[in-house]
């Protein structure tokens, strides 16, 4: 299984990495929006909107984005992936470790969670239009981190993975707006 991952990492590495090189600003202006620092004030800010207006399930739907994190982070613990030989992987002087992206999984439950709520609470066509911008997100940030040489392509979708499957159960189980 390992032998048929690296040759799959290795494959769509290579494709993504032969995008342009003019897209590099753009990459880099894209994985900053799923930094881990703005999917925890997308959190705290669903939170602090959840305590305004004594909404329960607000303030878990907004909680939930921090939890998700902290199983990306427990993970990353568990399986100690190294990171890409790369210079961009090389000057990440925080997180070593690469597997699951951190950059992903927030972006995919902390953007998920924005396009959830614009699909139930904003008319239409905000409500698409927003929510498809949520996604274009979701998907800039996982293919920023490989294009910049940060993660495989394996550690993002790991990372969309556990943001969605985070995503799915904030929405099942707490059932906000």
């Amino acid at each position: 299984m390992r032998t048929f991952v690296r040759q799959v990492d290795t494959k769509v590495t290579g494709w993504i990495t032969g995008l342009p090189g003019a897209l590099r600003p753009f990459f880099l202006f894209i994985t900053n929006l799923g930094h881990p620092v703005v999917p925890i004030t997308i959190g705290l800010v669903i939170v602090i909107v959840g305590v305004l207006r004594s909404d329960i399930p607000l303030m878990l739907s907004g909680t939930s984005i921090w939890v998700v994190l902290g199983i990306g982070s427990f993970l990353k613990q568990l399986f100690r992936r190294a990171r890409p030989l790369t210079d961009y992987a090389a000057k990440i002087w925080l997180d070593k470790l690469s597997f699951p992206s951190g950059h992903t999984t927030g972006s995919t439950i902390a953007y998920g969670m924005l396009g959830y709520y614009a699909l139930t609470l904003l008319a239409l066509p905000w409500s698409i239009i927003v929510f498809a911008l949520c996604s274009l997100l979701i998907v800039g940030v996982g293919t920023s981190r490989v294009y910049l040489g940060a993660h495989f392509p394996s550690d993002v979708v790991a990372g969309w993975i556990l943001g969605a499957v985070g995503l799915l159960a904030a929405v099942l189980l707490i059932q906000p707006a």
